[in-house]
């Protein structure tokens, strides 16, 4: 999986500006994502984050994204998560939310970001 987040069709898809990403989040500040297929808006990154849980009620198990569109990059566009997709509104761009891949019009995977951590303390969104 993690493959195909730094490889894309022969072009280069490192897109997003590389900033330093050191936030954090816990069941107490964003309870939403630890819900089964629960996410939440974190601060941080180049446009916000995206922290997805693609693991169960007791065991979460987090990715986070940048919410900054791989579409016009240059114009900081804040995706949306509808329904199973994250959705870029100004380009019409769509991603997965299950792993950040592309759906429609978007060559790119979302930025992702590493997170650590585990139960209901503090986890960490690191790059």
């Amino acid at each position: 999986m993690l493959l195909f987040f730094y490889s894309c069709g022969g072009s280069s898809c490192n897109v997003v500006p590389n900033v330093i990403v050191n936030s954090s989040f816990s069941k107490a500040t964003h309870n939403d994502a630890f819900g089964v297929g629960g996410y939440a808006y974190v601060e941080g990154g180049v446009a916000g984050l995206i922290v997805y849980n693609m693991g169960t009620l007791n065991q979460p198990k987090f990715i986070a994204y940048d919410r900054c569109s791989t579409v016009n990059p240059e114009k900081r566009n804040r995706v949306v998560v509808k329904g199973a997709l994250i959705v870029d509104e100004v380009s019409g761009a769509k991603w997965l939310l299950q792993d950040g891949s592309p759906a429609d019009v978007a060559e790119c995977p979302l930025k992702p970001y590493y997170v650590s951590g585990s139960g209901e303390l503090r986890y960490y969104i690191q790059n």
